[in-house]
Formats: structure tokens, sequence, C-alpha cells
């Protein structure tokens, strides 16, 4: 509970900040962002698929001159992954299948660089992010959690997406490649049916990498 009011105030200070300093550095705007998330796990004992779900939010844009924008975003960003077939036998027990589908409270901040071509704005960008995670549903067979310490998974994410998109008029739309860092295995969890299957998927493992598009309209 901490931590996500920690992420809370952050954002609120992040975008007041933005807010305070558009009218001294150069033009700025809000908008409204949301889009597809496809995100999987790199694991070794199961197989992995992507898992296609979705974000929305809020964006602060502020043009900071030749060619450069940043853009710091508040969103409701929802990560899955799907796990399936046999153990490779590495580990003993029998075959498992593990779905999980983690709903997060996110902050990226993108620092982009494109040149206005007076129709349109194509662009690159980095973007940092952190996000705490605030509702879950892990099943593991026929078992299902949406209690984060039983199914063992960790609340707090990080990383970084890189990308690239245009921009026209009010509206903007982007693709990026993003990588998180960091285990989903919680060591604070429990160790029951569903936390051991997190944990022999997790543990060596990097959580949530994938893809996302989105698309922003600004007011």
């Amino acid at each position: 509970m901490n931590t996500r009011r920690m992420l809370v105030t952050a954002a609120i200070a992040v975008m007041t900040f933005f807010t305070a300093s558009a009218q001294g550095i150069g033009s700025s705007r809000f908008g409204a962002v949301g889009g597809f998330t496809s995100s999987s796990a790199d694991v070794d004992v199961l197989s992995a698929e992507s898992y296609s779900l979705y974000h929305a939010g809020l964006a602060f844009q502020l043009h900071l001159g030749a060619g450069f924008c940043i853009q710091p975003e508040l969103l409701y960003q929802v990560k899955g992954v799907q796990l399936s077939s046999a153990l490779t036998g590495e580990v003993d027990g029998p075959a498992l299948d593990l779905k999980s589908k983690v709903g997060y409270l996110e902050l990226p901040v993108q620092l982009q660089w494109g040149p206005d071509l007076l129709a349109f704005r194509p662009y690159v960008f980095a973007e940092p992010f952190v996000g705490y995670a605030v509702n879950l549903n892990t099943k593991v067979g026929t078992l299902e959690s949406k209690d984060f310490r039983e199914a063992a998974i960790d609340r707090l994410e990080y990383g970084l997406g890189l990308g690239a998109g245009i921009e026209f008029w009010r509206l903007q739309v982007s693709a990026r490649y993003f990588w998180n860092f960091g285990s989903l295995y919680s060591e604070s969890g429990e160790v029951d049916a569903i936390g051991q299957t997190v944990k022999t998927a997790f543990t060596e493992g990097k959580n949530f990498n994938g893809v996302s598009v989105s698309a922003a309209f600004f007011f």
C-alpha cells in the first residue's frame, strides 16, 4: 500500500512539475491514450506464449525545442503471460499450465525526438517506466488466485521501452518494444501449488517483455 501511494504521489508530482514548467519551455498539451499490449516472458522450464491485453490512461506532452519532446503518461496497464506444455525434465513434477494477468498502475516517461514536417511529425523515443500492480488473476490448471502473496507475484515493475511514432494534428500513433527488468516471482509469497509454479517458471526469467501499440488524442 505504501508503494502504491508513493507511485501515485510520484505521478502527480511529475504531471505538476511539467505543467508548471510548460510556459517557460515550450508548448504543452494533455491527452488521452489507449491501446494494445502483447507480453510474454523469458522462461526455461515451460513454453511461453504471448498474451494480448490493453492499456489506457492520460498523457502530458511538453515540447523542449530542437525536435525534442518529453511525454509522461499515467496508465492502467494490463500485462500477462501464458505458459503451457510439460516441464522440460529439469524440475520434478507433473505437467502444468499457467496463465497470469496483472493490472499495473504505470508511469512511463517518453523522451521523443523528431522533426516537425508541418503536416506531420515522425519521431523515435526511449521510455523508462515504473509500475505497481493493483490486481491480478493467476491460474494453474484448475486452481485460481487473485492474491499477490498466494500467487507469489512481485507487485513492483520497472523497465524500458524503445519505439517510434507519428503525430498529425491532435492524433498520435506509436509502437514500442518493452523490457521489464527483474523477476516476476516474489520471495515473500506463499509456496503453494500456484506459488511453486510461479517460482519454477520465473525465478531465473524476466517478466512481461513484449510490444505495445498506442493511440493518443490531445486536447
